[in-house]
């Protein structure tokens, strides 16, 4: 009887040891992939990261069941970005998507081999990550934006909102690779319309927004344009609050800038960006070759209107203006 207990014991620990090795080696084939947030912490709500997440169940990809995500945050600093880039390529990660300039920067830099699904704002060409959007060679490839060359369109609908405006001050991040860029096509785009445009530069990681208001003020601006970037993301609110406070009307970047109380935006739709982007991962994951696949443009564009920010600034929006929009916050 002894030996048949000992047999038995036997018999169950081997086949636990068998499934608990099975379960390592499921694990441990599991595909990760490195995503870095550029605001936020663990814990909050990401619009966009939950867009990825869709992308990825659309096409049979579950977090925990088959893939498994390494997100890092770099809670709007840009120079804690590289340092992040470092984290995920040291642990082998199967593809990072960057999603802004600093990251794919830092990515391009940092490795030669980990596939990067790149999100970014300027001409990827341009900026030397890709040799060009048909075929993007090396190991980047992924989506851009464009949004600078929707600069001129920006300033076009601000005025539409403002037809006498004469006066406007474009806030900035100096440290950032993407608005540097921005700035110099927002001030070909002033121009085009006979505007003066002051530069309001802040810089990270605790920007003096007081102070860039205050030059607003002094320049007599009478309207506002916000250059999105991790910066601006993670100040956004006091950002707001200081356009209202001034009595500025804003033109931003993105529809999250508007939700936070800018007045409007005109932008690419980041959340189907962030849906486009998980295909890319799902065919790198597949097997695809990052420098075969083509680098492709927005499919989708949105105006966002902050009615109870026009409210509060005392601005009727023209009628033609808000039935193009999108959506409407009241």
């Amino acid at each position: 009887m002894k030996e048949k207990i000992l047999v038995l014991a036997v018999g169950v620990l081997i086949l636990a040891s068998s499934h608990l090795a099975e379960g390592q080696q499921t694990a441990k084939a599991m595909p990760r992939i490195g995503f870095i947030s550029s605001s936020g912490a663990p814990g909050t709500p990401s619009p966009v990261f939950d867009a990825f997440q869709q992308g990825l169940r659309d096409l049979g990809y579950v977090e925990g069941k088959n893939v498994l995500t390494e997100r890092r945050y770099a809670e709007g600093r840009l120079d804690r970005m590289p340092r992040l880039v470092n984290e995920l390529v040291h642990q082998k990660v199967d593809v990072i998507v960057a999603t802004n300039n600093v990251v794919i920067l830092a990515a391009k830099k940092a490795t030669k081999t980990i596939p990067i699904v790149m999100i970014s704002s300027i001409d990827p060409v341009a900026a030397g990550y890709v040799e060009s959007f048909p075929r993007s060679g090396g190991n980047i490839t992924g989506l851009t934006t464009v949004s600078r060359d929707l600069s001129a369109k920006r300033v076009e609908l601000l005025k539409e909102v403002l037809p006498k405006l004469s006066r406007v001050g474009i806030l900035w991040d100096a440290d950032g690779p993407g608005p540097a860029v921005a700035f110099k096509e927002y001030t070909a785009a002033a121009r085009a319309f006979k505007l003066e445009l002051r530069s309001l530069a802040i810089q990270g990681p605790n920007p003096d927004l007081a102070g860039a208001f205050q030059a607003a003020r002094t320049a007599r601006a009478e309207a506002l344009i916000v250059v999105a970037n991790p910066l601006m993301s993670q100040h956004m609110k006091s950002i707001f609050a200081l356009a209202t406070k001034n009595r500025l009307p804003s033109m931003t970047e993105g529809t999250r800038y508007v939700e936070a109380g800018g007045l409007i935006s005109y932008g690419a739709n980041t959340a189907d960006l962030y849906r486009r982007a998980a295909s890319y991962v799902v065919e790198i994951l597949k097997g695809a070759k990052p420098g075969d696949l083509p680098v492709q443009l927005p499919a989708k564009f949105e105006i966002f209107i902050n009615l109870k920010t026009a409210q509060q600034l005392g601005l009727v929006i023209p009628k033609h203006v808000l039935l193009r929009a999108d959506q409407v916050i009241k």
